[in-house]
């Protein structure tokens, strides 16, 4: 079984128990019933997905993945895509909102290079994790932008950077990626998925 498979299969349901106990311990604070709105439920949906009853929070982690798209050529950005490898240097230098966020936060800051197209390796950015799995995707446009086995390995270097996180303590795990054209990418995959027109998804962007 691989990692991806492996990963899969150990995901079960939401603990409904666990969500209906942290409920009642909700309603036993000194306060009215239900006078924090959603951040009770947000409460008890983590509670169900930790399955922890008490709702215990560990640590905070921000993961981001950086990478081009090749769709990138047919002008869909108002930036060009050496921005990418800039925003790479950025973000691992402290600059960008999301390390501020990270800092204000106390949250670790977990940055992977999946594919720049601009290969940073040879002199590792302090911070980067490289999980390359080449330099940027192809042309959607014209051809697939990857292949399965690049999808895959893809999903695996998100999952062992997920559980890097895990093994550090976090308990809370924030995503997010960088990419000039990563709208175009985003907005053709959700279309594909939903079948939503790609109009209703996407619009100018930046």
């Amino acid at each position: 079984m691989g990692l991806l498979e492996e990963t899969l299969a150990a995901i079960g349901p939401p603990d409904e128990i666990a969500a209906a106990e942290a409920g009642r311990r909700l309603d036993s604070l000194t306060k009215p019933r239900g006078s924090l709105g959603y951040l009770e439920e947000i409460v008890r949906r983590y509670a169900a997905i930790r399955r922890d009853p008490e709702a215990r929070i560990g640590g905070g982690a921000l993961c981001v993945f950086v990478a081009d798209h090749g769709v990138a050529d047919e002008g869909v950005s108002a930036y060009p895509q050496a921005v990418t490898a800039q925003m790479l240097r950025n973000i691992a230098g402290g600059g960008a909102a999301v390390s501020v966020f990270a800092r204000r936060l106390g949250y670790r800051l977990w940055i992977a290079d999946v594919g720049v197209a601009a290969d940073t390796s040879a002199e590792a950015l302090p911070g980067v994790l490289y999980r390359r799995i080449g330099s940027g995707t192809r042309n959607l446009a014209r051809e697939p932008a990857m292949s399965l086995a690049e999808a895959r390995a893809a999903l695996e270097a998100g999952v062992e950077v997920a559980r890097g996180a895990v093994a550090s303590g976090a308990t809370l795990i924030g995503i997010g990626e960088m990419g000039i054209a990563n709208s175009t990418s985003a907005a053709a995959l959700l279309a594909a998925f939903t079948g939503l027109r790609p109009a209703r998804l996407a619009g100018r962007g930046a």
